[in-house]
């Protein structure tokens, strides 16, 4: 080869080389968003849980609420 293919196959090594240090950002980059959603998805499930369980806490508490005010005949029956 001469110098000057050498040149430029030199520069495409080192554009190939900094190609490959921008994809190894970009993955990690990735990954850590990838933890992030699946965070946020365990956040939401969780917080979906414990909602559903006041709702229905809420509900029962009513429940009896609404049972006393009937005996003590605050509420028709």
């Amino acid at each position: 080869m001469d110098k000057e293919s050498m040149e430029m196959f030199q520069k495409i090594l080192d554009r190939l080389d900094k190609m490959d240090s921008r994809f190894d950002v970009i993955e990690h980059k990735q990954d850590r968003t990838e933890k992030k959603v699946d965070d946020l998805r365990l956040d939401v499930a969780v917080a979906g849980r414990d909602i559903r369980r006041d709702i229905y806490e809420l509900k029962d508490e009513m429940e009896t609420v609404i049972e006393v005010l009937k005996i003590n005949e605050m509420l028709p029956r």
